[in-house]
Formats: structure tokens, sequence, C-alpha cells
């Protein structure tokens, strides 16, 4: 951390520089300041170290070093984009003259337009404890329900909009707040699993907007915005976040799914990836890998994942299979880091001692 603040006040961005090198002026300033006040006993140079000190702490609670990063490299990434994009088309040839750079960004969202945005807007500002109270009571949302925040819904053009979610007998319901509220019932034998997407682009400065700034909603939802990682695509710096859809075609956020999960009780977790649709692997090693995909989206605590994977081993341990059956098994899962070696010691132990008994 110490290298990174460092290399950043030497070489990083302008506005980082300004940034790092005014609080380590002042908070050197207040150190002198501070030594010479109880050297001579003055109360003037007391009251400078106060000030300073006061001045550093403000100045670096006004920003964020990774912010600030993140900011810098984005423009880093748009600079870029944008010389490739004027290299690559001759003059007077450009599509996207006359367009504004979020009508560009944009131009590949087919959910999104400004209109709609700013109506879902000024119907999540103007929401309060009593409309929400109300329109619970008037759209009949059970006692037991669950906030989410659908990401997208392409089939009604919904995108990014909190919703609330509970079930019947026979139907998951899900009433999604856009530009208004509407309910959604989806039959439970329509529902055939929950399907894992994973790093879907993202762009956390223009992504949930409305939820972006204090209010009601915001406070009720926030804790349900994606959670972002970086990657790379081309050589560019982008940003990710895992979703996970339903029929028909609804997805979810990372942050939903906790809750989400524990309505859909019977709906399997399907992973469509290299990993559970080899041949190498058996049901055994898939389920732990699935596990560990809830458990690294905060679906799962590290110890509900504990328990999972334990059972699993456990059914393993049972299961009719051969001596070579388990131990590749268990080697793989070792192998590709889903159990530690103190599981593969811990259940070659009873696999020895479970055979002692019945040989």
């Amino acid at each position: 951390m110490m290298n990174r603040i460092i290399n950043t006040m030497f070489h990083g961005s302008t506005k980082a520089r300004i940034f790092l090198w005014s609080v380590f002026i002042m908070g050197l300033a207040t150190i002198l300041l501070g030594v010479m006040a109880a050297a001579l006993g003055s109360f003037t140079f007391g009251t400078g170290a106060f000030v300073c000190g006061l001045a550093a702490f403000v100045t670096s609670q006004s920003a964020s070093l990774t912010e600030m990063e993140r900011r810098d490299k984005q423009d880093k990434n748009k600079k870029e984009k944008d010389r490739r994009e004027k290299t690559k088309e001759p003059a007077g040839r450009n599509d996207s003259a006359g367009k504004s750079e979020e009508e560009n960004d944009r131009g590949k969202d087919v959910w999104y337009s400004k209109e709609k945005e700013k109506a879902k807007m000024q119907y999540l500002s103007s929401m309060n404890a009593k409309k929400l109270k109300n329109l619970a009571k008037e759209y009949k949302v059970k006692q037991k329900h669950v906030f989410a925040m659908v990401d997208m819904y392409p089939a009604e053009k919904i995108r990014q909009a909190p919703a609330i979610v509970w079930r019947t007998d026979t139907h998951l319901h899900l009433l999604i707040m856009d530009q208004s509220a509407k309910e959604f019932q989806i039959p439970f034998n329509d529902i055939q699993g929950i399907y894992y997407d994973k790093n879907v682009t993202a762009d956390p400065d223009r992504d949930y907007v409305p939820f972006q700034y204090s209010g009601f909603m915001s406070k009720i939802y926030k804790p349900y915005l994606p959670e972002y990682k970086e990657n790379t695509k081309d050589g560019q710096m982008i940003y990710v976040k895992n979703l996970f859809t339903i029929h028909p075609g609804i997805s979810f956020t990372n942050t939903s799914m906790k809750g989400i999960f524990s309505i859909l009780t019977r709906a399997p977790f399907l992973v469509d990836d290299a990993i559970n649709t080899s041949d190498r692997f058996d049901e055994y090693f898939k389920d732990i890998y699935r596990y560990g995909i809830l458990c690294k989206n905060n679906i799962y605590s590290l110890e509900e994942y504990r328990q999972k994977l334990e059972s699993v081993l456990e059914e393993l341990l049972a299961a009719p299979i051969t001596r070579e059956e388990f131990f590749r098994t268990l080697n793989a899962m070792n192998h590709y880091h889903l159990i530690t070696q103190d599981y593969v010691m811990k259940y070659t132990q009873k696999y020895v001692i479970k055979n002692n008994e019945t040989n």
C-alpha cells in the first residue's frame, strides 16, 4: 500500500499527485507545528497545528485513491479508444458524428433511452415509506417477501429496476418498480433452473444511476446493487458483474440471490461452463464447484459453504464407487482448490476405516 501511494505521488495523474502531496504537506506541517508548540509552549503554533491537521483530515476524506485511479484508467481507456477510432475512420465517414457521448456508449443497449431513465428516476425519487406500504397492500405482497434488483428483463424492456419478490403455491411474483409499478407472475413449472451469467460487462459510473444518490429507495436497495470487479478485454481494463437468470429471461444481481434462492428452493442452480459440461468430473466434484460459486457471490456464508461441502464429501464416502474413483474425485477436488489437503487426509482416513470395517 505504501509503495502504491509513493508511486502515485511521483508518477500518478495530476489530480492524484495534487491530492496526495496536499495531504502529505499538511500532515507534515501539523507535526512540525505541534512539535514547536510543545517545545515553546506557544498557543499560536498549537492552533496552527490543529488547523493543518483538520485540513489534512478533511482533504483525505474528500476523495478515494482507489476511485481516483479507477477514473484515471477509464479516462485513459476512453482516450485510447477515441484515438483508435479516429485512426480507423477517414474524416467525414464517422457514423457516430453528431451523437452525444452517452448515445454512442449506449447504442448497443436496446433497453436504454434517456426518456425511460428520466421517468424511472422521477418515479423512484417520489417513493416514500407510505407509498411503498400502500403499493405492497395494493398488490397483496405476502408477509414473507424479499427485496431484489432486476438487472434486466428484455421481454419487458426493463433494466436495473428494484423489485419485491414473493411466492404463492404455484407462482413466483415480482413487483417491479420501473417507470411505474407492475406485477409479473411466473408459474413455478416454467422455472427450470437458475442460470449463472459470469463477467457481464458493466459500467459502475452509469449503471443504477437512481441509486447513486441518497433517498428512500436508495437506502432500501443499495445492498442489492451488483458487486463489480476489474477484468480485461482486448487489452483494455473493463468492469464486470455476475448475474443470475430465471425464465423468462429475468436477470438478478448477485447480491439479490440469497433472497431469491430462499424462495426458489426447488430450482436447480445451473452453470454452463467447461467444468460442468465436461465428462472428466463427476457430480460430486461439480456440486462442490457450484457451491463455491455461490459462496464467492455471497449467497452462502463460509459456514454454509463448509456444511454443503462436507455434506457432499459424506455422500462421496458412502457412494457405491470403486477405490480408484473415490480417490480420483478427492484428488481432483484438491487439485482444483475446491477442498484443502486437510479434507483429503480426513476423508482418506474415513475411507480406510469404513472399508476395514466392511471387510
